[in-house]
């Protein structure tokens, strides 16, 4: 159970840093935990996808330019 939750945390770092919403690139699982952690609201429970208030907040936040 605890692979499938680092696995969970590694994958939601990755699409962190896609999104551009991180800038840093951490080695250390400690950071990246921590970094996820913060945005955990954001995320559908128990997967990797972005929920929709997410969605909008980040269109709001981050605009494309």
């Amino acid at each position: 159970m605890d692979e499938m939750k680092d696995e969970i945390i590694k994958m939601r770092y990755m699409i962190l840093v896609k999104k551009g919403i991180v800038d840093k690139k951490y080695e250390s699982y400690q950071n990246i935990s921590k970094i996820v952690k913060e945005y955990e609201n954001q995320f559908i429970p128990g997967t990797v996808l972005l929920s929709e208030k997410a969605g909008y907040k980040l269109r709001i936040e981050y605009p494309m330019e």
